[in-house]
């Protein structure tokens, strides 16, 4: 809902500006359009000359699939990213990665703690907006935290891959791709200057190992990081729901992987025992939500490939860098159903009982990506000449901003980039979304009506 305030003169962090007529937006509007803004700039950016290997040419729709792939931090990709751009081309890969991973809000009000502005109340709401958080008090001060944790994070990634990289390659590139890679797994994007990804590092456990700690260190969420590294003496129930759940789907995830690829030959088949565990492990951490892989995903099993599907939708945790409905909205899900089983009209959780409100948005959580995906399965599906399995892989894998994919991203038509692209956004966003429409007061829970039931 729009706002207009009659004033002259408005500070934000975005700047102290003279005006009749002030626009105000809400703060998930604010992020809303904030994202398609840095969206389309880093299209334009990245059609400029020298953005590209030489004799390449970008058009707009891969320019625009590009950007918004490394914003949403997803990671599929419709050029090779090693190959296809310059070495400013991929910088611009990795700033748009940054900024998607810790939310272009993050850094705007980093700008303006350096320029010395004052962060307002509006700015402060965009910021709990982003990071997930119950109250904007004390925001200023956690997003502070989260850039420390997030460079300390990238830093150490950075020099643990080096080790391996160093006597790979020139040190110059030894040191890029060190950072690139760091970057991209902590915020959970999948890009990498590897054409292969990491397939010729499937039996270095250093360098696996790292990715992995990347990964679920960002999608863990920064509030449960800034609990764990502070060593709270008593976790929140929201901490010890992600921890929980986290540890239940990377150990089934790996389980089942292991079980259903354990002969396969084009992926685990001929690894030693001990490689099998570690890649399938690798696999099972990667789709919440990062998108790198260490075997080709082409050649895993439909089975296979359907539980990464499921893994891909349930993606990471509330306020860190990867997307997909959250394990929390996973956690409140089987709550609800526990407590039908019980006979119970509530969700517990640690001695703790969940408010209605946020079981509802649990639900709405789920239902509405769940249709949304499969009717723009069936979209792509009506005109795309792939396999339906591969296209519902393609869909998820956008919606849960994975970027893992078997293959058929760059043969894809325009319709169908476009369609991923809304997707990915859609990922990133989740029910912000739900913001542009407007909700009077008088709308809300004025008036309550009779109970009458149904029949289920």
């Amino acid at each position: 809902m729009l706002v207009i305030r009659d004033t002259g003169k408005s500070t934000s962090i975005f700047g102290s500006v003279n005006h009749e007529r002030h626009i105000m937006f809400k703060p998930a509007q604010i992020i809303l359009l904030g994202y398609i803004a840095v969206i389309l700039l880093g299209s334009f950016i990245l059609m400029l000359p020298g953005m590209t290997a030489p004799g390449k040419d970008l058009k707009f729709i891969d320019a625009v699939f590009t950007s918004t792939s490394a914003i949403c931090v997803t990671g599929l990709i419709v050029v090779d990213t090693a190959t296809f751009f310059s070495f400013w081309g991929q910088i611009v890969i990795l700033v748009l990665i940054q900024c998607g991973g810790l939310g272009y809000m993050t850094l705007t009000t980093l700008i303006a703690i350096g320029l010395g502005r004052r962060i307002e109340y509006r700015d402060r709401l965009a910021l709990k907006e982003t990071f997930s958080l119950e109250t904007p008090g004390g925001v200023v001060r956690f997003t502070l935290n989260v850039l420390k944790y997030t460079f300390t994070f990238e830093a150490l990634g950075a020099f643990l891959f080096l080790i391996s990289f160093i006597g790979r390659y020139p040190l110059p590139k030894a040191i890029f791709a060190s950072i690139f890679h760091s970057i991209s797994a902590f915020c959970n994007a999948g890009f990498s200057i590897f054409s292969n990804s990491f397939e010729d590092f499937v039996q270095n456990p250093l360098v696996v190992l790292t990715l992995c700690f990347l990964i679920i260190s960002g999608g863990l969420g920064f509030m449960v990081l800034k609990e764990v590294i502070t060593k709270h003496r008593i976790l929140s129930l929201h901490s010890k729901v992600v921890i929980r759940v986290t540890i239940l789907l990377l150990l089934a995830g790996t389980l089942l992987i292991l079980l259903t690829e354990w002969n396969n030959p084009n992926t685990i088949g001929i690894l030693s025992p001990g490689h099998k565990v570690l890649t399938s492990f690798f696999q099972a951490v990667t789709p919440r939500t990062a998108g790198f892989n260490t075997i080709p995903i082409r050649s895993l099993r439909s089975i296979s490939l359907f539980i990464m599907i499921f893994l891909m939708f349930i993606g990471a945790s509330p306020g860190g860098t990867g997307g997909g409905i959250k394990t929390t909205t996973l956690a409140l899900l089987l709550g609800i159903v526990k407590g039908v089983a019980q006979e119970k009209n509530r969700v517990e959780y640690f001695h703790r009982r969940i408010p209605n409100e946020t079981i509802y948005r649990a639900i709405a959580q789920t239902i509405l990506p769940f249709l949304l995906v499969s009717v723009v399965s069936i979209i792509i599906m009506s005109y795309q000449p792939n396999n339906p399995t591969q296209i519902i892989f393609e869909v998820f894998s956008a919606f849960g901003t994975v970027g893992l994919s078997t293959g058929i991203t760059p043969r894809l038509f325009t319709l169908s980039k476009f369609l991923l692209m809304v997707m990915m956004y859609y990922g990133k966003v989740g029910l912000l979304g739900l913001a542009i429409y407007p909700v009077k007061k008088d709308e809300k829970e004025c008036i309550l009506y009779p109970e009458e039931g149904v029949q289920l």
